[in-house]
Parts: C-alpha cells; sequence; structure tokens
C-alpha cells in the first residue's frame, strides 16, 4: 500500500465492525514494531499492545465511527482529519481528531493522534458508571 493509497484504507477500516473486524483488517497494515501514541493513553508497541490497547477503546465506546474528512500526503507521511461520533452511557458525543502515520515499504511504522479530548471527558465525568472503563482503557 502506499501512502496516497491509505487515506482510502483508514475509511474502509473504520467502517467495519469493532473490535474483531477493525483489528483483522488493520493489524497486517502495521509493522510488527509498530508504535502507537496519543495523549492520555500509554505507548503501544506491536500489534499485541496495539490490539489491547483499541480492544480497550472500543469495550469504552463500541459503536465509534471516525470519518476521514481531511488528508496530507507527503513522502511516507499521512495526515488524516477525522470527525468521530461514538455513544458513551447513553449520551451522543463527537469529537475531532487528526492522524498522523508514518509508512514504510508499504506499513504503518507510527501513529500519532491528536484527539480533541474535551467532549469524551466531560461525558466520562457526567457518568461515573463509565469510569472503570475509562480506567481500563488507559492500561497496556
Amino acid at each position: 500500500m502506499t501512502p496516497d493509497e491509505f487515506p482510502e484504507a483508514f475509511a474502509r477500516g473504520w467502517s467495519l465492525p469493532k473490535p474483531d473486524a477493525f483489528l483483522d483488517y488493520f493489524l497486517p497494515m502495521i509493522a510488527e514494531d509498530a508504535t502507537f501514541t496519543q495523549p492520555a493513553l500509554p505507548t503501544a508497541i506491536g500489534h499485541e499492545q496495539i490490539a489491547r490497547t483499541f480492544r480497550r477503546l472500543f469495550a469504552l465506546l463500541p459503536d465509534m465511527v471516525a470519518i476521514p474528512e481531511h488528508t496530507a500526503v507527503t513522502g511516507g507521511t499521512v495526515f488524516i482529519e477525522s470527525a468521530c461520533t461514538a455513544t458513551l452511557a447513553g449520551t451522543a458525543i463527537s469529537f475531532r481528531v487528526c492522524d498522523h502515520f508514518e509508512l514504510r515499504h508499504g506499513t504503518i511504522t507510527s501513529r500519532h493522534s491528536f484527539p480533541d479530548p474535551i467532549p469524551l471527558l466531560a461525558t466520562i465525568l457526567r457518568h461515573p458508571s463509565t469510569w472503570t472503563l475509562a480506567l481500563q482503557a488507559r492500561r497496556i
């Protein structure tokens, strides 16, 4: 997969059921030693930690959808800005996220995600029943 092809592949992957079909689709695109980072979550290195992080995210937000709206590709670097929606404790939330991917030889070697955390954090704080899942999502 080339960097120019990746935004379309990203959109296709996010349209799949979570977590299994999503992970089955994306993990083959990710290098064995890839690093995924984002604020408030521990760095995930390798398939096992990356899969665990996404499983915990989808335990908290099982219906999360990311719809890419803007993309930029330069060399092996791909930026994708997405509009995200999900339901948490019966409350619909929406937020934006910008993902920065590095691709080498057709695989993802790193992902740095920059979400707007305020809508999610505000909803979590208003619903104590979500606190345990939110804390579990922070662990690798």
